[in-house]
This record gives C-alpha cells, structure tokens and sequence, in this order.
C-alpha cells in the first residue's frame, strides 16, 4: 500500500511524498498540496488492487527480445503459428518495427512512441502496412501486460489496426471459364477448384487422389501447401477447424478433374495436381501460367486466383434460401468474430448447392464445356 510523508525543503518549503512499493523497488512522487498527494496516494492504491502497478524492473527486457520470445511461443485456439503466419510476421517486425522500436525497453513504449511510431510507418510505408504492423504490436504488447511486464498496452489508436483494402476484382463467370481455358492444361483443374468450387490455392496444390470422393461428387479438404521462403514447401493442417470440409462439386469440376487424372496420371506421386516431373506443383509455376492467362483473355492484371474463389462464393449466395452457415461451411469461413461453431451444412443441402452452381455454368457456356476436353499431358 501507498504512503505518505510530509517533508520541508532547502528553501523551507512543505513537500508531500507519496511512496509505494512495485515489485522489488520503492516509488516516490512529491506534490506541493497534500489533497494532491491524497488523490494520487488513492490512486496508487486503486491500481494495486485491479494489478495494474507493474514490477519496472521486468520492463527492462528489450522489445526485440520480446518479440522473438513472443513468435516462439504464440499459440492461437491451442496451435503454434503456422510457418507462413510466422514468416508474415517476421516480415513486418523486420521492415516496420523493429527498425524504431528495438533499441526500447517494453516500459519505454509509451501511447506518444506507439503514435510517433505509427505515423511514421503510414508515411514510409502505406496505411494498410501500418494497420497490419499496428495489430502485430498490440498483440505483442498485450502479452506483456499479461506477462506483467507492463502495466497497460500503450496501442491505444483508435481504429489504427483497420485496413481499408481496395475492392478487388470479381470476375464474371464467362471470365472465370475463359482464365480456365487459357491456363496450360496441366493446371486449369487449379482454376475450375478456385472459381467453381470455392477452394483456396493452398487447399487445391494440398489435395490428393485420395481427397476426391467421387461416389459424392466431391473432394475432402484435409490439409493445405504452403511455400515458405528457405523453407519450401510445407504441408499442414487446413487454415481453421471451419476450413478441414467436404466440398459437393458440380458436374463440370467433378468432370475436370477425372479428365485432368485420365491425362496427367498422378497416381505415382499420389499428388491430384503436378509439375511436368512428376511432383507436386510448386505456387511459382502456377502464378507464371495464370499471369499468361491474365494477359490472353484481358481481364484486370490485379486480379488474383483468390478472386475466382470470391466469384464462386457469390454464385452460392445468389441460390434463394442458402443460409449464412451453409455458405460458411461450404467455402471454409469461421465466424468473423470467432465465437460460434457453425454447423456444417447436411450433405443434401450441400447437393442442391452444387446442382445450382451447374445451372449457373450452363447457363453461361450452354454448350458443353471444353474445360474437360483435355488433350494429351504433352503441356
């Protein structure tokens, strides 16, 4: 508990001191009027009681120490960070904060460095760098004052984490079949999974002969490749539990992929979508295919293969009567505030989903589609 004690300075005047203990040191303020002294005295006290007053001598350690201790034992829903979330943040803890706040004790970072700081990156460096950097910092900072090395985060700029992201492009579905026709043919079943399907890149290139449950016309999501600079590719748990699903495929994508096995094998790797090796496709390859497939239909060069995930997400949304949970569980979305389970869609539902996404692509391409008229593997 505080204390107070009255002393007379050199010049004779009444000085009011008031004196706690925090951690292993003694702390002193001094106030010229005792009813100054009483309230901060209370104040002292109220902090102790709601374990705000934090040991300075634990706030030494560097933020640069911190933060790389932080990384090796972060654990989100009781998993350690996946390799690409980890190089994510490495990367922004390398160009946007350690630059300015290594050299800082964790008690240093004060609300004025955190805006300082803030300010500085937003010009360098663009504001969605700052938003993404300012989460980064919070959440590490919020783990030392439940460390009890800091009394309070001092991240406290309102909205400072929102990006504020363009709109990205959506491709029509008479251009998502166009990019499917102009990819090489050893990688167009990549884009008929993406914008027919829902699936993500890293679920596609993670897929296997094993995933494709043809008695239900669909694929089993159970894991997700990643490429992580110097350590190549990685194979791991799908991105959430929401994200380990079953995806009922319409007739067009189911029959592309039987087309796609028929002429490119891959039963020795055991890999559903491969490289001319024989192994299985490395990301590199398949940006280089759809950048040449960008450019020969002439759709917006912005556009990424996530935006035919987005086009065929939009297509379940306009089937009258799909319900938010049903549209969740099929394209592998957790709740955005991530506190409810959902439930997964029955597999009837997901079956009715599937006949009106095949309605919607014969209705664009009434003839039958050439995405499966595959030729021999000679590309």
């Amino acid at each position: 508990m505080a204390h107070i004690q009255r002393r007379r300075t050199r010049t004779g005047e009444w000085r009011y001191d008031v004196r706690w203990r925090a951690g292993d040191q003694e702390r002193s303020k001094s106030f010229a009027r005792r009813k100054d002294a009483d309230s901060y005295k209370a104040k002292v006290e109220g902090d102790e009681l709601v374990g705000l007053v934090a040991n300075p001598r634990v706030g030494k350690v560097g933020f640069a120490a911190y933060a790389k201790d932080w990384l090796d034992g972060r654990v989100v829903r009781g998993r350690s960070l996946s390799p690409s979330t980890r190089y994510g943040y490495e990367r922004l803890l390398a160009r946007n904060v350690l630059p300015h706040l290594a050299p800082l004790p964790l008690r240093a970072i004060s609300p004025e460095v955190v805006r300082t700081w803030y300010g500085t990156v937003t010009s360098s460096a663009g504001h969605d760098q700052a938003a993404k950097s300012y989460r980064l910092l919070s959440a590490i900072l919020n783990t030392a004052v439940s460390d009890e090395r800091i009394a309070r985060n001092p991240c406290r700029i309102r909205g400072g984490g929102r990006e504020s992201a363009p709109e990205r492009p959506m491709p029509t579905t008479a251009e998502v079949l166009a990019l499917i026709e102009a990819m090489p043919k050893r990688y167009r079943l990549v884009l008929v999974l993406a914008g027919l399907g829902g699936l993500r890149t890293g679920e596609i290139l993670g897929l296997r002969l094993s995933d494709v449950d043809t008695l239900r016309t669909a694929v089993h999501i159970r894991r997700t490749a990643q490429e992580i600079p110097k350590l190549g590719r990685i194979i791991k748990d799908p991105k959430s539990d929401a994200s380990r699903r079953t995806v009922v495929l319409p007739k067009q994508a189911m029959e592309a992929i039987a087309a796609h096995v028929e002429a490119f094998g891959c039963a020795d790797t055991g890999e559903l979508i491969t490289d001319p090796h024989g192994g299985p496709a490395r990301r590199s390859r398949v940006s280089d295919a759809w950048s040449e497939a960008k450019a020969a239909v002439g759709v917006d060069p912005e556009m990424r293969p996530h935006d035919l995930r987005h086009h065929a997400a939009t297509l379940m949304a306009q089937m009258p009567g799909i319900t938010t949970k049903e549209l969740m569980a099929r394209i592998g979305h957790s709740s955005p505030r991530a506190a409810l389970i959902y439930q997964h869609a029955t597999a009837e539902r997901d079956r009715h989903v599937a006949e009106f996404l095949e309605e919607k692509i014969k209705a664009t391409a009434p003839a039958k589609p050439r995405i499966v008229a595959l030729p021999d593997a000679a590309n």
